[in-house]
């Protein structure tokens, strides 16, 4: 797709989703319930999302012992890069922005440290797939879009797993390797920038660390179960756990939505819409927390992550898709 399409699409749907979002609304109303917001959890929450950070970025280190040994120190950088990266560039380039970051001086290749990027992608997803498991005793099917939605989610899920099972399994990659259209030129590039991805993607096999990326992925979630939790108190909103839990799945799913960078629009609405659907929050109280959640998954992320982007290396307009085939 041109990504000019790209762009007018998540713009279409961001714009609708604020529309969705802010649509109908007593502003002196939201006004009053963001005055009502108790900012010392929100501070916490903050703080909690950057020690997720750094969790994440141990995990990436276990993730690419295998290949190089690096500090955690780099990696936690490239993470925040990537970050930033996302919450300020289109097609979700900052996930490229942080193979480049990390793989600049060092044996990995930026198509190597793009397919581990995807592996934690996988976990991530996985995980929001186990929490919907556990929550699935009172999980509200009733809602036929957000039954839908989460059961594409997890289909979109297992599906991406089996489709790697099966492609390293029958070596789907030499086999096109071996073909002589392939032998040369721009497809065989293609074709080795692919293998490169896959090597990353599928690195967990050589890890001696399963134990501990498996724990540090727990301790991940756990980390955003929490600030969910911190923040819908902060918003005087009372979920319970099992609530909380079925929130977390609900902003998980609607993040994914193709959008403006930040997911804006798009994660305001679902996750508002969410709340009053399923929980019959209020309209305003609902909007509150979506707004004040989305500024603690975005500000503090962005913002450390533009200081290291600015005094690192890396440049954006170093950086372009046809990077993970080099």
């Amino acid at each position: 797709m041109n990504k000019y399409i790209k762009i007018l699409v998540g713009t279409v749907v961001s714009v609708l989703g604020l529309y969705l979002a802010f649509y109908g609304e007593d502003f002196d109303g939201l006004w009053l319930q963001i005055q009502q917001v108790n900012w010392g959890p929100f501070w916490t929450a903050c703080v909690l999302l950057l020690v997720s950070c750094i969790i994440r970025a141990y995990r990436w280190q276990l993730l690419l012992d295998p290949v190089e040994k690096i500090p955690l120190h780099p990696l936690f950088a490239s993470t925040m890069i990537g970050y930033f990266g996302n919450g300020v560039l289109a097609f979700r380039l900052g996930e490229l922005l942080r193979a480049y970051s990390i793989s600049i001086d060092r044996a990995i290749s930026v198509s190597q440290a793009f397919g581990t990027i995807i592996l934690e992608r996988i976990m991530d997803l996985l995980m929001v797939v186990l929490v919907f498991i556990l929550v699935i005793p009172w999980f509200p099917f009733e809602h036929q879009w957000l039954r839908f939605g989460v059961y594409l989610f997890s289909a979109i899920t297992f599906g991406l797993i089996f489709f790697i099972f099966l492609a390293v399994q029958y070596k789907w990659i030499n086999k096109v390797k071996d073909k002589e259209s392939f032998q040369s030129g721009l497809r065989l590039k293609i074709v080795h920038g692919i293998q490169r991805i896959f090597d990353g993607v599928t690195i967990i096999r050589k890890t001696k660390h399963t134990f501990a990326i498996t724990v540090t992925s727990f301790i991940i979630w756990s980390i955003y179960f929490s600030i969910t939790y911190i923040i819908l108190d902060a918003c005087n909103i009372d979920l319970g756990f099992i609530g909380t839990g079925i929130l977390l799945v609900i902003g998980s799913v609607v993040i994914g939505i193709p959008a403006l960078p930040g997911s804006a629009g798009t994660y305001d609405a679902g996750v508002k819409y969410g709340l009053m659907v399923v929980f019959s929050i209020a309209s305003e109280k609902a909007l509150t927390y979506a707004i004040v959640s989305h500024a603690v998954s975005y500000f503090p992320v962005v913002l450390v992550g533009a200081v290291y982007f600015i005094l690192g290396s890396v440049r954006i307009k170093d950086v372009h898709p046809e990077e993970i085939m080099s």
